[in-house]
């Protein structure tokens, strides 16, 4: 199994890591830290499944690059993509905020608009129908993120 971890925040990343390395199969894991690392990876290498942080820089923060923009919803510009390259892999959002808050839209009427993670969870399998998505609430202190990505990756094993 190929996995690709999008997460910018090195804590984080190694702690997926770990649930992914614990579970005990044989895969290989590559690691993006931005929305314009995902997609470069994404279209040179296939994946069997992403674990993807919702909260993204535009590009890798380097001791020389700030990472550019931040986006609140940098892990959509990545869906999105493989949505565009009709790449379909089942994806698990892995984020530590309990909600986003909508800064703008197009037409300006979210602006302000907070959407939690239930609304974001169900607002991703609206907008990409065709991707196994799942959203999972990360936290330092509380180890139920890690049974719930356990889960969602065993249950992959067993498609296969």
């Amino acid at each position: 199994m190929r996995i690709l971890v999008v997460e910018d925040e090195t804590p984080k990343r190694e702690s997926v890591s770990e649930v992914i390395a614990n579970i005990g199969f044989d895969c290989t894991i590559k690691f993006a830290m931005s929305v314009r690392s995902a997609t470069r990876l994404l279209q040179v290498e296939q994946f069997d499944f992403i674990v993807l942080d919702m909260s993204l820089p535009t590009f890798d923060v380097t001791e020389d690059e700030f990472g550019g923009r931040p986006q609140g919803f940098g892990g959509v510009e990545v869906i999105r993509h493989l949505e565009r390259e009709e790449l379909t892999v089942p994806i698990a959002v892995v984020t530590a905020y309990e909600a986003f808050s909508i800064v703008e839209e197009s037409d300006g009427s979210s602006v302000g608009k907070e959407v939690s993670l239930a609304e974001l969870s169900e607002d991703l399998r609206e907008e990409f129908p065709g991707y196994a998505i799942s959203v999972i609430k990360y936290d330092t202190v509380v180890d139920d993120w890690k049974s719930s990505l356990s889960s969602v990756i065993n249950t992959l094993r067993k498609a296969w």
